[in-house]
């Protein structure tokens, strides 16, 4: 392809041009950024020179157009003046490869294209675009230079691999051999030079995708050193020479039509991990200040999910798991979780939802996935077939891919039976272990869950233990830290400045809305609380101190041994005192501290206190009592019920062991035992539910096997 040049005539020194670039571009008057950059590299013994397109640009624009028409050639251009400065410097070039890669910090930079406009007329251009990546190849070696060796004469000679199908020599170089067929030559792999290779699939961003539209994606090929620099998951921004390939038909004959790919130069992942998030030192200026005032957590409490009146409680226990814990080694190997999982279980239109949304957006690493569009393997890991090679690969769930940041689950209560128990694992171990079509391998998942379910009859029943209302297993239950009801209860005064909250939100003008409004609302801008966020989980691991432990103690055990021997009510767990230790450090972590002090404590005593009152109130003994949520029927039901049964026994062995009459039944159990009608019924269809009484007839019971 022909490119125009304002000046035909005199013919361009494309090296000696770069040349010139390295040298002689400044970034200030005096700093020379790339000689200065490439005497790094040389005392370093580095191979990658990292060039900006903007500095190009303004350094020598005709070298920056060439470079967008045709970047093969002058990639080549750009590598060997590279090498030549490092051979002035007096470097002696190993037999290493040198690589120049080009990047640009400007998002509207003239090579920027989304991966929904990439056409035809960009083909064999230089490209700039982003997009999230979904899929990833296993790292497989590629033939760029070939040695074969002449299995008649045994000379030796090498063949360069320009194409994806392997070339083979059509004659032995030796004059006086007489070979020409493919079987004369074998391919001698120990003096043949491979690179690495590797194939990624890069997807449309969802937030960039127009209204009603399927997100589109493109293949990109990774060589060299850039293989294995991402993961499925990442976003990332990438430059490469977009390319295309002859698509092999079905039938086996050409087609006209070609697939394309973007051959990498940079790849860049955009949200990389914590460790590499730089923060400027006006950030942590910003930072230090904010750590410092006072009841800073109810300030950061308060800026998750402004739009949504009050749910103060929701909204610190929300805070608190995007802060976490501290994770710790155990002596004998493994670690303790020090990551907070929550339940919000309310009445629909209690701003569960939207808290939610709230935290995932401030979240240095978050997902979101609502109950029905989430499946066991969506969520840990599936096993999916390669369409090219035809092997199985793992491709990461949601709870893998939110790996050291928060996952929000909503309606939560809508999921499967069998796709929630997948999550009893990643909850507690922080791991998911898969074992399917021949992988067995083990994923890390350190991730928070928050979670939302709405009540199973729509609106929550007090008189109803948590496990009834939501109809969760007990044993997926007891591992949530903190579960909160939200009850939607009428209050003229609340309701009044809720309503007062609502509207003045509505009154508020779009162009307000986006700058000066928004201040009011939150007491920290979004922006600053994720860099908050993320500072104090990479710096911050808090420990007890002795008046904190002792504080946690105390409240342990009065809770205790709040009631008597006979009851054997169980107010408080062993793992409930992790779960306050893990809350008291993230509480320590919101005001930046290295120490738990006793009023961080208080603080969060306070907030366990609603969870307690919320779940394991039991309101006919108005007592507390957590068998509520593990075994799904407080203590005082379930002596109940062996009281109940115990004289159904009687009665029936009174009888024979034949069929009684039902309302018979009810009217000796009401009157001898003193018990609720209403609560006998219940009962007796709960027997004949699980099998240990059946009707033979219409309204006689009979119990199934006398021995139970």
């Amino acid at each position: 392809m022909t490119t125009p040049i304002s000046r035909p005539s005199v013919p361009i020194h494309k090296t000696s041009r770069f040349e010139d670039f390295y040298r002689l571009f400044e970034d200030k008057p005096g700093v020379y950024k790339y000689q200065d950059k490439i005497n790094d590299i040389f005392s370093k013994g580095g191979n990658t020179l990292i060039i900006f397109y903007e500095d190009l640009l303004a350094f020598d624009s005709q070298i920056a157009e060439l470079i967008r028409k045709d970047p093969e050639t002058l990639l080549e251009n750009a590598t060997e003046a590279f090498k030549n400065i490092l051979k002035f410097q007096g470097s002696k070039l190993s037999d290493k490869n040198y690589f120049v890669r080009i990047t640009t910090k400007d998002d509207k930079s003239p090579l920027h294209i989304s991966l929904r406009g990439l056409r035809a007329k960009n083909i064999d251009n230089f490209i700039w675009t982003n997009g999230i990546l979904v899929r990833i190849s296993t790292i497989r070696p590629k033939l760029i230079e070939a040695t074969f060796e002449c299995m008649i004469c045994k000379t030796q000679f090498e063949v360069l691999q320009l194409s994806s199908k392997i070339k083979w020599p059509n004659f032995c170089i030796n004059p006086r051999c007489k070979a020409k067929t493919q079987s004369d030559f074998r391919l001698v792999s120990k003096n043949s030079e491979f690179i690495d290779w590797q194939s990624i699939m890069i997807q449309e961003i969802p937030e960039d995708l127009p209204p009603g539209r399927i997100p589109r994606s493109v293949q990109a090929i990774l060589t060299h050193d850039l293989v294995d620099i991402v993961k499925p998951g990442d976003r990332v921004k990438l430059m490469g020479s977009y390319k295309s390939v002859l698509a092999q038909s079905t039938k086996g004959i050409n087609s006209t039509l070609f697939k394309t790919f973007v051959d990498v130069n940079y790849i860049d992942p955009e949200d990389k991990s914590e460790g590499f998030i730089e923060l400027t030192k006006e950030d942590k200026k910003a930072i230090e200040k904010l750590s410092k005032e006072p009841m800073i957590q109810k300030k950061i409490a308060r800026s998750i999910s402004p739009v949504i009146y009050g749910r103060e409680e929701l909204k610190l226990a929300t805070a608190l798991t995007l802060f976490g814990g501290t994770r710790k080694k155990r002596p004998g190997g493994g670690y303790k979780r020090g990551d907070i999982h929550i339940l919000f279980v309310g009445d629909p239109g209690t701003g569960k939802s939207e808290i939610l949304k709230s935290a995932i957006e401030v979240s240095p690493r978050g997902l979101y996935t609502s109950g029905k569009g989430a499946s066991a393997v969506g969520l840990t890991a599936a096993v999916i077939k390669d369409a090219d090679t035809g092997q199985m690969n793992l491709e990461a769930g949601a709870i893998v891919l939110a790996n050291g940041g928060v996952a929000a689950i909503d309606e939560f209560d809508k999921m499967d039976t069998s796709d929630r128990s997948a999550l009893h694992e990643a909850m507690e171990q922080q791991t998911v272990s898969i074992a399917k079509a021949g992988i067995v391998a083990t994923l890390k998942a350190q991730t928070a869950i928050i979670a939302a379910a709405n009540p199973r009859t729509g609106r929550y029943d007090r008189y109803k233990t948590p496990t009834q209302n939501i109809h969760l297993p007990p044993s997926l239950l007891s591992r949530f830290d903190l579960i909160f009801i939200v009850i939607d209860r009428p209050d003229p005064a609340e309701d009044a400045q809720m309503a007062e909250f609502i509207l003045q939100n509505s009154m508020i003008e779009l162009k307000d809305s986006l700058d000066s409004k928004t201040g009011h609302v939150a007491p920290i801008p979004g922006d600053l609380l994720k860099k908050y966020i993320k500072h104090a989980r990479r710096t911050c691991h808090p420990v007890l101190t002795e008046e904190a432990k002792e504080q946690i103690k105390e409240f342990y055990l009065k809770l205790r041994g709040q009631y008597d021997s006979e009851d054997a009510i169980v107010s408080i767990l062993a793992r409930n005192l992790d779960a306050l230790v893990r809350l008291s450090e993230a509480y320590a972590k919101m005001a930046l501290r290295d120490k738990v002090i006793k009023s961080d404590v208080e603080g969060v005593i306070k907030l366990f206190k609603r969870f307690l009152k919320d779940t394991g109130y039991d309101e006919t003994t108005g007592k507390i009592d957590m068998d509520r949520i593990l075994v799904g029927q407080s203590r005082s039901s379930i002596s109940k019920l062996d009281k109940m049964l115990t004289r159904l026994k009687e009665i029936f062995e009174d009888g024979n062991w034949k069929a009684l009459e039902r309302n018979n039944v009810i009217q000796i159990l009401e009157l001898e035992e003193d018990l609720n009608e209403k609560w006998i019924k219940d009962a007796l269809e709960e027997l004949i539910k699980e099998g240990t009484l059946y009707e033979p007839r219409n309204n006689m019971l009979r119990f199934t096997n006398k021995d139970d």
